[in-house]
């Protein structure tokens, strides 16, 4: 009889087989929510560690300090004013209310330390990478190709700006609530719909209703908190329709029409928030764009397209600051240009097979178009804190072509994780190195000039920076970016004033007047040109640029303190009326709004008053101005309550001057009863005098110059 042997399975079959069950089961594992929970964990602590030294950084000087370090309503924490300030205040342009409260919670919890704030900036972004990688997975189900954008994204260096500047705290929380809607639509998306056995029977719904799944609700709360912490996020409507097409893959389940309307409510809230600020922006920030071509403007959006893609694929040499050219060179220009047809063209060419490249370069682009340079939104041609959300579709787009090209590849597993990690690892540590550079604003502006060409706005910043610790070297910042670009309104502003504070004002004036030219309505600069006239006591060539900025800013009250010492400089009326005159003649709307402040300045009217009695009895007629008088005394007698007696007769002689003989009786009867209760015999025979005078409807005249009736 035969011996049967046993089947026996090789040791190294043996192996493989349980090498292939392992990695099931560990996959198994971690599509699972005990895995997912432990990849979101990860994933949140490699970001926060990547940014840790962020906390080490201070504060920077500009909009950290307007926005909140020197902000009243922000650094003394929450209160219902600091609140109803945050929610309608349109201060500093930009209206970013969620923002704003969480500095106040900032300044709650940690008070003035910077590292605080910082910490806040880390953790929303932290938060943002498990975000992202939770939204790909539950759109698409791929695992690792979402954990791979989501980690690409969160450490990723050009992430630093947005999260090592304080202010930029507007970006990583806009992207929190972002990501949060993200999440809510494709929880609502994808959610199956509840039909009753009998729907089939009922007529269709009308295309113009709008869902009434809580999901949707709140995808659109979560867009509205987006908006109010940064208007970028009005593209975010545009994002919905992309995604609506794949991954999940509604325009052929919904119809394009249904989609849109669903989308009205979104594209309402994107169109007022981008009025707003457009508003805000033409009016403030983007005075300085506004000036290029549209030509200038559409080859800086082709090269903004360009340079951020490979800022992405080869982020060196980073600067807080990137400045206009004179003009792109033409070879940058083409390639440019190349680029972003030849990208267009490949992914329309694969729109059936690979529509996640149509999506994904869609995502980049539009949620750029805000800032791409079309609209005017300040002097940077490019800011690396403008791709927080734009990168996510490129790598999207970038990761999901480089899976369906490696898929026919053999045993890719092993060297494509070799790959990413590698990646990741130099991504983490240029990271880090990039934020060494974010800890103070001499180092950071110091950097933004070693790795740029020309940086005249660089230079600028770094004088500022130095301005109270080493003056000399902030003299010479200033001036270089004046000689790089003397169109450089902050520059000129700046260097006067350094030169003006070291006690060379004729230097001063001169870059004044250059400030004015470039920027005719700005009244800092006239006020200070007018101030540094009346340091020189050239009180005639101060008065027309202290008039200019009362008439740009009347509400300004130090215009209008300048504006007064310098019509009331001299021992004399009589100069002070050559100066009213002067005024009167040279600008009548500043004159005017000047006159209308005047009641509101308890410091002059000794002088108003006898400006008044001056143009109101004064025996040459030439000088001699009724209205002018009328004005004056009003204002003398408003700021006392009209209880002395010498301002309500001055009052009464103007009144006669302009030939409102009535209202003068009746001033001069009350001044004859002022006099007459303070027991002033003196003072009251002349009252007396003024009342029998202008009863008979004559006015006074002086026989001979004085100050006073």
């Amino acid at each position: 009889m035969r011996e049967t042997i046993p089947n026996k399975i090789p040791s190294d079959n043996r192996t493989n087989e349980e090498g292939r069950h392992f990695f099931k089961s560990a996959d198994a594992f971690l599509h699972g929510p005990d895995g997912l929970f432990w990849i979101c964990l990860l994933l949140f602590g490699l970001t926060v560690w990547a940014f840790l030294p962020a906390l080490q950084g201070d504060f920077l000087l500009f909009d950290d300090g307007a926005i909140f370090m020197d902000n009243p309503h922000v650094n003394t924490g929450f209160s219902w004013d600091n609140l109803r300030w945050a929610l309608f205040s349109t201060e500093y342009t930009y209206s970013y209310p969620l923002t704003r409260i969480s500095h106040m919670l900032d300044f709650e919890l940690f008070g003035a330390d910077p590292w605080g704030h910082h910490l806040t900036n880390v953790l929303l972004h932290a938060a943002n990478g498990v975000l992202l990688f939770l939204v790909l997975k539950q759109m698409t189900g791929a695992l690792w190709r979402s954990l791979i954008v989501a980690a690409l994204f969160a450490l990723h260096p050009l992430r630093v700006e947005s999260v090592a500047w304080v202010s930029e705290r507007k970006d990583v929380l806009s992207a929190f609530f972002g990501l949060l809607a993200l999440w809510m639509y494709a929880r609502y998306a994808r959610k199956p719909e509840v039909r009753s056995q009998i729907s089939d029977l009922q007529p269709p719904t009308s295309v113009f209703r709008l869902p009434s799944s809580g999901f949707y609700w709140l995808t659109l709360l979560f867009f509205a908190c987006g908006l109010m912490s940064k208007s970028m996020m009005v593209t975010f409507p545009f994002l919905l329709l992309l995604l609506d097409f794949w991954p999940l893959e509604r325009w052929r389940q919904k119809g394009k029409w249904i989609l849109l309307v669903e989308k009205a409510p979104f594209i309402l809230l994107a169109a007022l928030v981008s009025i707003a600020t457009y508003s805000a922006v033409k009016a403030v920030g983007g005075q300085y764009i506004m000036h290029f071509p549209w030509s200038m403007r559409l080859e800086t959006t082709v090269m903004g397209y360009g340079r951020y893609l490979g800022l992405m694929v080869w982020p060196s040499k980073l600067s807080a600051i990137y400045p206009y050219p004179d003009y792109w060179p033409i070879g940058q220009l083409l390639c440019a240009m190349a680029l972003f047809l030849g990208m267009s063209a490949l992914a329309l060419g694969f729109l059936r097979e690979r529509p996640y490249l149509l999506v994904g370069w869609l995502w980049y682009l539009g949620t750029l178009v805000p800032v791409i340079g079309l609209i005017p939104i300040g002097g940077e041609s490019i800011c690396t804190r403008f791709t927080y959300i734009p990168m996510m579709g490129a790598l999207l787009a970038a990761v999901w072509g480089i899976d369906d090209l490696t898929k026919q590849w053999r045993g890719r597993t092993v060297p494509m994780a070799i790959a990413v990690a590698l990646i990741l690892g130099l991504c983490i540590s240029r990271t880090r190195a990039e934020i060494v550079y974010w800890k103070d604003g001499v180092t950071l502006y110091k950097r933004a000039i070693a790795v740029t060409k020309n940086n005249f706005m660089a230079h600028y910043c770094l004088g500022c920076v130095l301005a109270t610790s080493k003056p000399d070297e902030t003299l010479a910042e200033y001036q270089k970016s004046v000689d790089i670009y003397p169109g450089y309104f902050d520059a000129q502003f700046g260097l006067a004033w350094h030169l003006k504070n070291v006690g060379r004002v004729p230097d001063a004036i001169v870059h004044l007047e250059k400030a004015i030219q470039l920027e005719p309505q700005n009244g800092w600069a006239r006020d200070g040109l007018g101030e540094l006239f009346l340091q020189m006591g050239r009180v005639g060539d101060a008065i027309p640029p202290l008039l200019k900025a009362v008439e740009v800013d009347p509400q300004n009250a130090p215009y209008k303190d300048d504006l007064g010492r310098a019509l009331f400089s001299g021992d004399h009326v009589t100069e002070a009326v050559s100066n009213f005159l002067a005024a009167a003649r040279s600008d009548p709307a500043g004159f005017g709004h000047f006159l209308d402040a005047m009641q509101f300045d308890t410091n002059h009217v000794a002088i108003i008053n006898n400006l008044a009695w001056f143009f109101a009895t004064y025996p040459d007629p030439r000088l001699r101005n009724g209205k002018y008088a009328v004005r004056l005394a009003t204002r003398a007698c408003q700021m006392t309550g009209s209880q002395t007696t010498i301002y309500v007769g001055t009052l009464g002689a103007a009144y006669a001057e302009d030939s409102r003989f009535d209202e003068a009786l009746s001033s001069a009867q009350l001044a004859s009863s002022l006099a007459s209760a303070a027991g002033d015999t003196n003072l009251l025979k002349k009252e007396q005098a003024l009342v029998e005078l202008f009863r008979s409807r004559q006015p006074y005249h002086e026989a001979v110059q004085t100050d006073s009736p």
